[in-house]
């Protein structure tokens, strides 16, 4: 059945009048949208996307150290041995002296030479301004004489210890007479030197003290004697590799050894020269710097290994059996456990990240200090991998509190097993080259801030499409360094991004001078989040593929439709006809 012709006219009239309203609408939305997506762009700001710096104060930090300067502890004498008499003439001395003494009229023999008491032990400390630096160890001693004389010429007698120098002497006599010990006041006594001997004589008036002729006594000289402690020093083993890893939550056991000589003087037998007192024994007690912190003590002599020491409160105490004091080289060696953190680095690295200058110029920065440890003794030597870092960006390092700032170029597949969060993405990315930094001197108790000044010299680029690969403008991209927004100032308390960054008509995102690594984007359409991906600065562009419909795929569908209609139009127009 044949419609009329009026109507075959009206519908003839609406397939002509959807044909031309698609013809119109079809460009002009498809026009509107992508200006959309320019406008988008453009408006994106450059106040927003300008790198900025941010300042940092040398206020918030103080050093603990000036120097570097280890803690000693405490080495102290508590017995000695020695049995020798001393001097009581020379060739200088009075003629009727020396006849007192081969007539007989004098007789000096000597009984002993004992310990009183340590007066002052010998210390190093490197925190507690109290604690005055002393390398020798003063002890008192005790040196008695006795004394026999009868009818002697001159009345009077010389003595020095065969230790020397003896400082500060004092006498005490007794007799067999029912005198008790008792001191004898100075102006009865004084101290000369006589010809070119180089020593202090005791010269005592006995005669005058005592007013016989003939008396029996015995003299106690009690004397200070120094012990001196010779290249006293605490040493880091500098071949030990000290790594941070947080495989092993950035715990390091460094080993140490510490040294000293120990020396005592005394006169030649053979001669008049000072030489070391080889025949001085002593006990020595060794109080170590943070001594209930060291593990594995190991003890030597002259660099025998010994097993005859005791540690008592984790002091080490040495039998006078085994120390003699002529220059015996002591040496203990000993490893302690320190764990070494960073204040807050941005998540999965050592630090936070800085513009500094123009837009290429940033500044890694290290807080790195000591959580747990020994707090007296530095350590020194630790390394920590960056391998967001090459060699060649580096422009300078340096520390806040002027301390010496190491690095080396490492390739990052040497070290690619041992860290847990490699940031290598490729297999030739694997070739890029990293640094191994070496830490300044660090001790518990203070943050020692540390600066790399590097150039970056790599871009991110990203091309963002959609399933069938045709790029897709106008969607937001967020980028991500190590979990927390990129941009002028990388941290995790304080951040200052670089702002929204938009794809561009092409789908792109391009951001220039970026530091080395992997990051992350989020990509939105409005508030909507449609994918998250892991990108590189590595690579030369990033595709990044969304499930989102894009207009593109809008306008194959429409312009299907219209032409189903154009032609269902032109066959019934054809009909109709």
């Amino acid at each position: 059945m044949m419609l009329p012709l009026s109507k075959r006219r009206t519908t003839v009239r609406n397939l002509l009048f959807i044909f031309i309203l698609l013809n119109i609408l079809i460009p002009v939305l498809s026009t509107g949208l992508n200006n959309t997506a320019s406008t988008n762009f453009v408006n994106n700001s450059y106040e927003e996307r300008v790198l900025k710096t941010q300042g940092f104060s040398k206020d918030d930090y103080k050093p603990i150290l000036d120097e570097e300067k280890q803690a000693l502890g405490d080495i102290n004498i508590t017995d000695l041995n020695f049995d020798e008499i001393g001097i009581n003439s020379t060739n200088d001395m009075n003629s009727n002296y020396i006849e007192d003494l081969s007539s007989g009229s004098l007789k000096m023999t000597y009984i002993e030479t004992s310990f009183n008491r340590t007066l002052k032990k010998a210390q190093v400390d490197n925190l507690d301004e109290n604690i005055t630096e002393y390398r020798k160890i003063t002890v008192l001693l005790n040196e008695s004489i006795s004394v026999e004389y009868n009818q002697s010429t001159e009345g009077y007698l010389y003595y020095a210890p065969k230790l020397t120098p003896f400082l500060d002497a004092q006498l005490w006599v007794e007799n067999d007479t029912g005198l008790p010990l008792q001191e004898v006041k100075e102006g009865n006594y004084s101290f000369v030197k006589i010809g070119i001997i180089n020593i202090n004589f005791l010269r005592f008036n006995y005669k005058d003290y005592f007013t016989y002729n003939s008396l029996n006594f015995t003299m106690h000289l009690l004397w200070e004697y120094n012990i001196t402690i010779e290249n006293w020093k605490l040493t880091q083993d500098i071949d030990q590799e000290l790594l941070l890893d947080d495989e092993e939550d950035n715990i390091i056991n460094p080993n140490f050894n510490y040294n000293f000589k120990i020396a005592g003087n005394r006169y030649n037998k053979y001669g008049n020269a000072t030489i070391l007192a080889d025949n001085l024994e002593v006990n020595l007690t060794i109080n170590l710097p943070d001594k209930e912190l060291l593990r594995n003590i190991k003890f030597k002599i002259n660099s025998d290994n010994q097993n005859k020491f005791l540690t008592t409160d984790n002091s080490i105490f040495i039998s006078k059996d085994l120390v003699i004091a002529n220059g015996s080289l002591i040496e203990i060696d000993f490893y302690a456990s320190y764990r070494i953190l960073f204040v807050d680095p941005v998540k999965d690295t050592w630090a936070i990240d800085r513009l500094v200058e123009d837009t290429d110029i940033r500044e890694r920065i290290y807080f790195p200090y000591i959580y747990s440890g020994p707090e007296r003794i530095y350590i020194k030597y630790v390394n920590i991998i960056e391998n967001t870092v090459s060699f060649g960006q580096v422009i300078s390092t340096s520390s806040l509190f002027g301390r010496s700032v190491s690095y080396d170029e490492v390739n990052i597949t040497e070290f690619e097993e041992d860290i847990k969060n490699s940031l290598i993405f490729s297999e030739n990315t694997t070739k890029k080259a990293g640094i191994k930094l070496t830490l300044p001197y660090l001790i518990k108790g203070e943050t020692c801030p540390i600066t790399i000044k590097y150039e970056t010299d790599l871009d991110l680029r990203i091309k963002v499409t959609d399933s069938i690969r045709l790029p897709i403008a106008g969607l937001d991209v967020k980028i991500y360094y190590y979990g927390e927004l990129y941009g002028t100032y990388i941290s995790n308390e304080k951040n200052q991004p670089i702002g929204t960054t938009i794809t561009d008509e092409n789908g792109e995102v391009f951001v220039k001078n970026v530091p080395n690594g992997n990051y992350t984007i989020k990509i939105y359409q409005g508030e909507i989040l449609i994918k998250e991906a892991e990108v590189s600065a590595y690579i030369e562009m990033n595709f990044v593929i969304t499930p989102i419909i894009h207009f593109p795929f809008v306008i194959m569908i429409l312009g299907s439709i219209y032409g189903l209609i154009f032609g269902i139009g032109y066959f019934i127009y054809r009909k109709q006809k």
